[in-house]
């Protein structure tokens, strides 16, 4: 099938953009791991040409689709607009069911509504469906179990619960989620079997490394459960993207759910929810390539899949200030919150808090700019991601630095002015890092002495014959850095890590000359969080109750997630995302689903 997709990734320092799929096929061919599995899951579809990130910032937050505060200090999308009136609307449409966003939740969505003979319209901003990530994730479905990769029930929610420091998230959402997986991954199975593609378990690849967590390797970190749950799309030769099996699998969902009768109008961007008298939503108002306005009502209900809210910088900033210090958004730029301002605009409760989708790592200049050497593939610094000494601006130390991927985010964002830190390490490294160590060379960076070289002439690392040169360079307090330094290497001399308690394994001193340092900062791909809701996937108002006929699923939906994306549940945002839009067409039609908590 052809490949129509067409997104665009943004780095809002420099203006820098390249092709979402460019980069996708770049990162296969380099050997993607899983990360990106649970990292690029927005579930809103391809966004048009971005011209915003060289403006202003009050100007590229308008363009993106925010606005200025109200009078009153409250950000503008807080305020319903006016009732779009029956008069601006020129065309009525009459359906079982209206589906806003055709990505990667909307689409199986779409495919079991009309695959139920339910009458289904799919309204979608962009010009085509969404992307095709790389994976959807699920628990103890038959192309698991048959292989003997069960997850124990109990250690994954209570893990989940713990990890993702989930004071919003339900822990029965982590239930509803398990037990419905497995039959959401057998029902998957067998359309793409049909169509002649396969579904793969992660875990089942034994010369794949399934995670940049380093499940299994030396030098990883054992500080949390770890859930390998992706499941990849193969061809029929058994080949995915990692060894060259590129399926365009969104794509044959869209198929799908149309040979079923579904119907998908693009560019046509939901605006308004329509509720009535006695508070049921009824349906949706969109705007067409016209301008014009077309209403869909919807006898069963509406399900909002339209994405996150990280391209509407003041919206993301107003759900989580620390996001503000991101240097680098590989963002879908269609993804400006608007399932969640429509809900909100009816009285929808949302999470009080979003966390990002963060990747830990990405290069940036001295002068936190980002760099314009790279490309769009290897992002990272070559040995700035691995567990060297890192410190602040300050030339103070920051974390245990083999934390997990995604978890060096969290010190940068939180305990740093500027959201960038350093790594620093010696011209000995080589011999020091863990043999067989994770990391040692991924889709993010190359971690050899060449990169290094090349990042050291293009002015990404820096290269100094003393440490006093590279404290002075970096700009660090001296006397911060000078005791930050020592106490690093004495504890490396101990063999403990008495402050973080990092690996012993990493904790080699930093003292053969000549010596490198390299800055870097935290990117993001989308936000997590959104309209609170129920476990039959009901968005829920401000008393907690359901609001009739109104459904979220994916990243508009919220309810899910706490503060911390958790990196140890690989593909958990597409995973629970698509399952969760499959049980709000079950709970909209009247079809059985596992029930634990209810």
């Amino acid at each position: 099938m052809e490949d129509k997709t067409e997104t665009t990734i943004e780095t809002s320092s420099v203006g820098r953009k390249v092709s979402r799929r460019d980069f996708l096929v770049g990162a296969a061919l380099a050997g993607v791991g899983t990360a990106m599995a649970g990292a690029i899951t927005g579930c809103a579809s391809p966004a048009p040409k971005d011209t915003s990130a060289n403006k202003t910032a009050p100007e590229a937050n308008a363009a993106a689709g925010g606005a200025e505060p109200t009078a009153s200090g409250q950000p503008a999308f807080l305020t319903a607009p006016d009732p779009i009136p029956d008069s601006e609307i020129v065309e009525t449409v009459d359906c079982d069911i209206v589906i806003c966003g055709a990505g990667i939740c909307g689409l199986p969505a779409a495919m079991l509504a009309a695959e139920n003979g339910a009458k289904v319209h799919v309204l979608e901003k962009g010009s085509s469906y969404g992307i095709a990530r790389l994976c959807t994730a699920g628990f103890n479905s038959g192309l698991q179990t048959k292989l003997n990769l069960t997850t124990d029930r109990e250690e994954f929610i209570t893990s989940t619960w713990a990890i993702s420091n989930g004071v919003q998230g339900r822990m029965s959402s982590y239930g509803l989620w398990f037990d419905n997986s497995g039959p959401y991954i057998d029902w998957l199975e067998s359309v793409f079997n049909e169509k002649g593609y396969q579904l793969i378990p992660a875990a089942s690849l034994k010369d794949y490394k399934i995670t940049n967590d380093g499940i299994d390797m030396p030098g990883a970190s054992p500080l949390w459960q770890a859930f390998a749950q992706m499941i990849f799309f193969a061809d029929s030769e058994g080949k995915f993207f990692a060894t060259g099996g590129k399926v365009d699998w969104t794509g044959i969902m869209e198929e799908y759910a149309t040979e079923k009768g579904a119907t998908f109008h693009y560019s046509t961007p939901a605006v308004q929810l329509v509720l009535d008298d006695g508070g049921r939503c009824t349906g949706v108002i969109a705007k067409n390539e016209s301008e014009e306005y077309i209403k869909y009502n919807a006898a069963k209900g509406v399900l909002l899949t339209t994405g996150d809210m990280a391209a509407d910088r003041e919206m993301m900033e107003h759900y989580n200030v620390t996001l503000g210090k991101i240097i680098r958004y590989n963002i879908n730029t269609n993804d400006t919150g608007d399932g969640q301002k429509m809900g909100i605009w009816i009285g929808a409760d949302m999470d009080e808090f979003a966390c990002g989708d963060l990747w830990p790592f990405a290069a940036v200049m001295m002068d936190g700019t980002l760099p314009t050497t790279f490309d769009g593939t290897h992002f990272y610094a070559g040995v700035a991601n691995l567990p060297m000494l890192m410190v602040d601006g300050a030339g103070r130390r920051l974390m245990a630095e083999n934390l997990p991927f995604q978890s060096p985010s969290i010190p940068k964002l939180t305990c740093t002015p500027d959201g960038c830190a350093w790594t620093i390490w010696d011209s000995a490294w080589e011999s020091k890092v863990p043999q067989g160590g994770y990391m040692v060379e991924d889709y993010t960076a190359s971690n050899t002495q060449e990169e290094v070289d090349k990042n050291v002439a293009n002015g990404v690392t820096f290269k100094f014959d003393t440490i006093e040169e590279l404290g002075k360079h970096c700009g660090f307090d001296k006397d911060i850095f000078a005791a930050s330094f020592k106490r690093y290497n004495d504890l490396c001399a101990g063999g403990k890590d008495l402050d973080f308690y990092k690996d012993p394994l990493w904790m080699t001193a930093i003292d053969t000359p000549p010596f490198y340092a390299s800055k870097h900062c935290s990117s993001m791909t989308s936000t997590r969080g959104g309209l609170k809701n129920d476990e039959r996937c009901r968005v829920l108002d401000k008393k907690g109750l359901p609001i009739p006929g109104l459904y979220a699923a994916g990243n508009t939906a919220g309810s899910f997630y706490g503060n911390v994306y958790p990196p140890n549940v690989m593909g958990s945002g597409i995973g629970h995302g698509q399952c969760f839009a499959w049980l709000a067409v079950k709970d909209i039609l009247g079809m059985d689903f596992i029930h634990a908590n209810i």
